[in-house]
């Protein structure tokens, strides 16, 4: 498209056409003085993002053109919501000198790095999907900890793949071409997504791009990946590097995951079991209730888990002694937190610096991590009786005070001076005595400042102007600066510069040297400094694999001391895993309504679920309100915990392993894809009919209720009738088609469930208990008094039920 016939063919708009030309599909922010001019239409579409006035540029040559300004000192804070939106950003900067090149910035939400942008706590994954008939493979990567993997899965199982990779920014390579399973998972995630154009070579042949950003090692890196992950993770590397400019320095070995090592959870599900976020954010969700977390990689683990909990028993039971110790040893556990309480993000640390866009105090965090880790081994290695996950974090925190980390480590605590600026281009921090040459040019430097002083002090001597100082400033540079009443005074080597109201500046040939001299050492010593700088970066960078491994035993010893804390603050217990097609718990509490009650001085109504060989599907009837949906999310995250190795809010649970967690609950539709609430319930449920396995547990709530009476009870039916003689898994299936219940009385492995239907003293509170047996009433009306219907309203709906049930024996 030719933007200079929109925008004119001014030099200015011209070299914003020129931007978008260059990012095609970026927002264009183009500086100019102290803000950036935003035109066209990319101008209609940042106010309306950032809620800013749109206003017209005027030309002379064509028509006035769209504008909105972003002032300098608010656009970090404006990108950042720009990313968080899922927008791209070219950033279009103002030469430093007259005619020099605009450096062009390119931001996704998923390659920035800076802290305004990147949750502290949430991963950031760049996510490419390639895609054949009949799987697809993933390659991702988080730039501001330097983190990547990839994994394979097939084409039905690729949501519950992709919501472990919990992305905020997907780029397809390739799309399958006879199916929508890959556009499902996509859309279902969240994440901003495009695609990814000419890819193919690097698909063929990925060894030279794997080899440049992971060096001549990279075979044994990345030993046991398959040739598609190996090509998906070089198209990966090679838009890093088109978008940034280069590859970050320094990348720690990928990682190559399996999905049989996993849960299998896709995000409909997630989102329905509140896992992570809920209708209000984070903020009463599962992941609120459990993360007691003491650093930021703690939080992003714990994050990462409860996406993908363990299938292996033994990890699992691993996990459970970790927290059992925990939970038993309350010291042990209080110094662990303190210790990690005070143990920087060193992944995200090395990301900034491994991208050129760290600063003096990385490297500090870097040192501080080291020397916590350090202490945190020898304080876990002096306990006695350690289970063996713990006895592992406590050796692999010892690396922190071994060999090139604690080299790394020395070379930090010498080198970096207690008070630490912002940047690498602001002078003083690196200590005195560490590099020889550094110290030369500071000494110079002073020296020649010592100069200025004493030329200061024989001026007033020779002049008599006590008044007299030398100054600088970025207008005038070094000057002689008298009050102007007093200028007169000064001999003829005294050049006047400038004259203002109350004083007077001048120069003369002794300060023009000495101030030459000074630039001159000062931009040595900065030179040198920075020297260092660099020096200390590439040191730390070429340990990082020993730093990540450091970084995530902290982050492991932060998961476990995080869950034993909530279990101890929330008196739960530790579950027992087995293998079979056995789901049992006494007394099971739904841990985020349980805490919501709790804060409100109520108690939680605990319940049983018992499902095994002669009651896999238990058939849940019930009335509104009564608690039905609770329950099924209930013992859904009662499973879930147990599977990350967390205790759970029962009195007791034996839980057979999952393989695979599905979830139909809630409503809603995909406008974007034109598909309409029960479409959208259909193409979630299909799905779990295709995949669920006998080891897998199915939670549906009301299926069948967007269409038609008939239609949905028949589809309800057929659909619990698969689950049972088809797939043979346990499925808690809650409904209002009373009628399903005497089909669930003629299956073997099936059992009628209530909610209780008895009120409590005031008539208008239900009692929130599980039953067995058949619900005898849907008590709607009951529900929607206590929803606040007008009595009028209330009264004719009463007296059309009553006719209804009149004329319904006659029909029947």
């Amino acid at each position: 498209m030719d933007t200079s016939a929109i925008l004119g063919t001014s030099p200015m708009m011209l070299a914003y056409a020129a931007a978008q030309t260059a990012a095609p599909g970026y927002l264009v922010l183009y500086r100019v003085g102290e803000f950036y001019e935003v035109l066209g239409q990319d101008a209609a579409t940042v106010s309306r993002a950032l809620g800013l006035q749109l206003t017209r540029r005027r030309q002379k040559d064509a028509d006035d053109v769209p504008m909105c300004g972003i002032p300098a000192g608010s656009s970090v804070q404006a990108v950042a919501r720009l990313l968080g939106g899922g927008h791209k950003v070219a950033i279009s900067e103002q030469p430093a000198e007259n005619g020099g090149e605009r450096l062009l910035r390119r931001l996704t939400p998923a390659t920035s790095v800076d802290a305004d942008v990147v949750p502290m706590d949430r991963n950031n994954n760049l996510t490419v999907a390639l895609a054949d008939d009949f799987s697809v493979t993933f390659a991702w990567m988080d730039l501001s900890t330097g983190e990547s993997g990839a994994t394979t899965a097939s084409l039905e199982g690729c949501g519950p793949a992709l919501a472990r990779v919990a992305p905020s920014e997907i780029l397809v390579a390739r799309w399958p071409e006879h199916s929508e399973a890959l556009a499902v998972a996509v859309r279902s995630s969240g994440a901003p997504f495009s695609d990814l154009q000419e890819a193919g070579e690097l698909q063929a042949d990925p060894g030279a791009m794997l080899g440049q950003a992971y060096g001549e090692g990279w075979r044994d890196q990345l030993r046991g990946f398959s040739q598609s992950e190996m090509s998906v993770l070089a198209v990966l590397l090679d838009y890093v590097r088109a978008t940034l400019g280069e590859l970050p320095r320094g990348l720690p070995s990928p990682r190559r995951t399996l999905t049989s090592d996993t849960v299998q959870v896709d995000a409909p599900t997630l989102r329905g079991l509140e896992v992570l976020t809920s209708g209000s954010g984070r903020e009463g969700s599962l992941l609120s209730v459990l993360d007691r977390t003491m650093t930021a990689a703690g939080a992003r683990l714990l994050a990462r888990q409860l996406a993908a909990p363990l299938t292996n028993p033994q990890q699992i039971g691993r996990r459970l002694a970790m927290v059992r110790f925990l939970v038993a040893s309350s010291q042990v556990r209080a110094d662990c937190r303190d210790d990690l309480g005070a143990m920087p993000d060193v992944l995200r640390a090395c990301g900034r610096l491994s991208l050129g866009k760290g600063g003096p105090r990385d490297l500090a965090a870097v040192r501080d991590a080291l020397e916590r880790a350090s202490a945190m081994s020898a304080r876990l290695s002096g306990t006695g009786d350690l289970p063996p996950g713990l006895a592992s974090v406590a050796r692999e925190l010892a690396t922190a005070a071994q060999g090139t980390c604690a080299a790394a480590s020395r070379s930090l605590g010498r080198a970096l001076t207690g008070q630490l600026p912002a940047t690498a281009k602001e002078p003083g921090y690196v200590a005195k005595g560490y590099a020889v040459r550094l110290d030369e040019a500071r000494l110079e430097a002073n020296r020649t400042r010592e100069a200025v002083d004493r030329l200061q002090a024989r001026y007033i001597a020779e002049t008599g102007i006590k008044a007299l100082r030398i100054r600088v400033n970025t207008l005038v540079g070094y000057h002689v600066e008298v009050p102007s009443g007093q200028a007169g005074a000064l001999s003829k080597d005294f050049t006047l510069r400038q004259g203002l109201a109350s004083s007077a500046r001048f120069r003369t040939a002794e300060l023009d040297a000495l101030a030459t001299q000074l630039e001159e050492t000062t931009a040595r010593a900065a030179r040198e400094e920075q020297a260092v700088f660099t020096g200390l970066s590439y040191a730390v960078l070429d340990v990082r694999d020993e730093l990540t491994r450091v970084a995530h035993a902290a982050a492991a010893l932060d998961l476990v001391a995080g869950l034993a804390q909530a279990a101890a603050e929330g008196l739960w217990t530790e579950p027992e895993l087995v293998e079979g097609a056995v789901l049992h718990i006494e007394g099971g509490r739904h841990p985020v309504a349980e805490r919501l009650l709790e804060a409100q001085g109520r108690s939680f109504v605990a319940n049983d679920c018992g499902m095994g060989e002669g009651s896999r599907i238990w058939l849940l009837t019930g009335p509104n309100m009564a608690g039905k949906s609770t329950f099924l999310r209930q013992v859904a995250l009662i499973v879930l915990m147990a599977q990350v190795g967390s205790f759970v809010p029962a009195e007791r649970a034996r839980v057979g392993v999952v393989d695979k967690l599905f979830s139909r609950i809630g409503a809603s539709d995909d406008l974007a894809a034109g598909r309409s609430t029960f479409l959208v319930e259909m193409v979630e449920t299909a799905a779990i009919l295709h995949q669920a396995t006998e080891r897998s547990l199915v939670i549906l709530d009301e299926v069948g209720r967007g269409t038609s009476t008939q239609d949905g009870l028949a589809i309800a039916q057929a659909t619990m009738e698969h689950l049972h003689d088809v797939v043979g898994c346990r499925t808690l299936f809650a409904t209002h088609f009373h009628e399903l219940a005497d089909a669930a009385d003629a299956m073997q492995h099936a059992a009628c469930m209530a909610m209780d239907a008895s009120a409590g003293r005031h008539g208008d509170v239900f009692t929130f208990k599980v039953a067995f047996g058949r619900a005898g009433q849907s008590y709607g009306l009951r529900a929607a008094a206590m929803a606040g219907l007008p009595t009028s309203v209330l009264a004719r709906a009463e007296a059309l039920l009553a006719r209804h049930n009149e004329r319904k024996p006659a029909e029947t």
